[in-house]
């Protein structure tokens, strides 16, 4: 009897070992390893930014003047309805900055940055977006053969990847929709007729059916 129980132990204890050996070794050192986040800022490259969540389109009614003059009116009043734009009541429970900043290009931008509570292992910084517009000028003929420029204003915001841990879908939804409501509102009018003209072409985002 004795014989039968020792031999069952050693055949337990030999079961046990060889599972253990199939299972990968992990220390707590590496369960507790803090996770490393970087602050996008206007000196980081844009390689930080992701997807591109919308694009729109604004066409310009060519008006009297310089043609720089009325271009640089038409592309501030776009910039203005950006910086402008609520986005913090968009969002009342999600924590959140939005402040203008400069692109490595030199070019004017607004950053809306989601934010936590910092922790050992996470940094303040949920993610964000980026909200960039510049000038398209797209060379074309009229009837007559002449030459003719039509000047368009391309609006983009893309994901900041660095820093989010889990998608902040709903909220850059929310955002999106919002800021493409807005231009269609009074105050948004406004702003764009501020530019002499500016209409919204097309848009496009990646929640449309």
């Amino acid at each position: 009897m004795m014989t039968y129980l020792y031999a069952l132990l050693l055949a337990v204890v030999a079961t046990s070992t060889a599972f253990n050996l199939e299972r990968p070794l992990m220390s707590r050192h590496a369960l507790h390893q803090p996770t490393r986040t970087k602050l996008f800022s206007a000196e980081e490259s844009v390689d930080s930014l992701d997807e591109t969540l919308l694009r729109i389109n604004f066409s310009v009614v060519q008006g009297a003047g310089i043609f720089e003059s009325y271009a640089n009116k038409a592309l501030e009043a776009v910039r203005s309805y950006t910086q402008s734009f609520p986005f913090a009541a968009v969002l009342p429970v999600q924590p959140l900055t939005y402040l203008p900043f400069k692109m490595p290009d030199g070019s004017p931008a607004l950053k809306v940055t989601f934010l936590r509570k910092k922790t050992a292992e996470k940094g303040s910084q949920d993610g964000g977006i980026v909200f960039t517009s510049r000038l398209v000028s797209e060379e074309d003929c009229d009837p007559d053969g002449l030459e003719n420029y039509v000047l368009r204003i391309e609006l983009q915001a893309k994901r900041i990847k660095e820093g989010q841990t889990i998608p902040k879908v709903f909220s850059e939804k929310q955002i999106c929709l919002a800021f493409i409501k807005g231009l269609s509102e009074t105050k948004g009018q406004e702003l764009l007729a501020e530019g002499g003209g500016v209409v919204v072409d097309s848009v496009f985002h990646i929640w449309m059916e």
